[in-house]
């Protein structure tokens, strides 16, 4: 399948917001801290980023497939550090 420019756009726009979870990563695994991080914006992060792979996977737009599977996993990593981190009692005051 061929790229237009369009695609393109829409590919850096993916990517751009996709690596700003990045930070989010390794500021939460770095501090542990997790008392400001929302669970349920983070759940809908992932089932989105989940979503939008099977949604490029049909389409067979294989950069956006891998975006979205990058952007699942960063978000699925949040979500388990926000159980894992709340468990552990490592942000009671």
């Amino acid at each position: 399948m061929e790229i237009d420019g369009w695609q393109w756009v829409g590919s850096i726009a993916a990517m751009s917001f996709t690596f700003g979870f990045v930070d989010q990563v390794r500021v939460t695994y770095k501090t542990k801290c997790v008392l400001g991080l929302s669970l349920v914006q983070w759940v809908v992060f992932a089932t989105a980023s989940l979503l939008f792979v099977a949604y490029y996977g049909h389409l067979e737009q294989w950069l956006m497939l891998s975006v979205s599977v990058f952007g699942f996993a960063c978000c699925f990593a949040v979500v388990v550090m926000i159980f894992w981190f709340s468990k552990a009692g490592i942000n009671d005051e």
